[in-house]
């Protein structure tokens, strides 16, 4: 009996997914991480004597924020190299759910920037229009990718691949033998 292949759906929904909470997650806290090293106090000799200092961290950033951020999308990789081979069985199920509960925190906290108020403590910047484009784009994309990665997921060939066989048909009753039976 030949086992179901990966099909081109199940290839879609974990590249997808992978892009959504793994990859962007990771590309923020490397670009962060990189601009806070960047801007760190320096301290520079100067010619007249004494030293002058530079930077601060100006992002106001968490590091533990950053650490669960990278950790939450590891741990994602990994749901989605098992979903990608197909063994456990019920990967899916596992996948599902890590897709479930990763947008549901992803949606609050885009509906949570796309709704703070400016203010003159936070700061008012000309970018913020262009922040919020993107915030609304990222927050489409995490509703259509789940919603895709459900849909297929729970579709046949997804559960025949997770499975690792095809169910058998039943056996099909034709209406001429139907009526040979009944007529005596």
């Amino acid at each position: 009996m030949k086992k179901p292949q990966r099909t081109l759906g199940i290839s879609i929904a974990i590249v997808a997914s992978v892009c959504l909470f793994s990859c962007l997650p990771l590309l923020q806290v490397v670009m962060l991480l990189l601009v806070r090293g960047h801007l760190e106090t320096e301290l520079v000799p100067l010619e007249t004597g004494g030293t002058a200092a530079f930077g601060g961290n100006i992002l106001n950033t968490d590091t533990t924020r950053l650490l669960v951020q990278a950790g939450l999308a590891l741990v994602f990789l990994v749901i989605a190299a098992l979903a990608w081979r197909g063994k456990p069985p019920a990967v899916r199920f596992v996948l599902i759910a890590a897709v479930l509960v990763l947008s549901a925190g992803n949606i609050v906290l885009l509906i949570n920037t796309l709704l703070a108020a400016q203010t003159l403590q936070t700061g008012i910047d000309s970018g913020e229009a262009v922040t919020r484009s993107f915030v609304t784009l990222q927050l489409c994309g995490t509703i259509l990718i789940p919603l895709y990665v459900v849909w297929y997921m729970n579709r046949g060939p997804a559960r025949a691949f997770f499975r690792g066989y095809f169910l058998k048909e039943p056996a099909r009753t034709t209406l001429a033998n139907e009526t040979d039976e009944g007529v005596d």
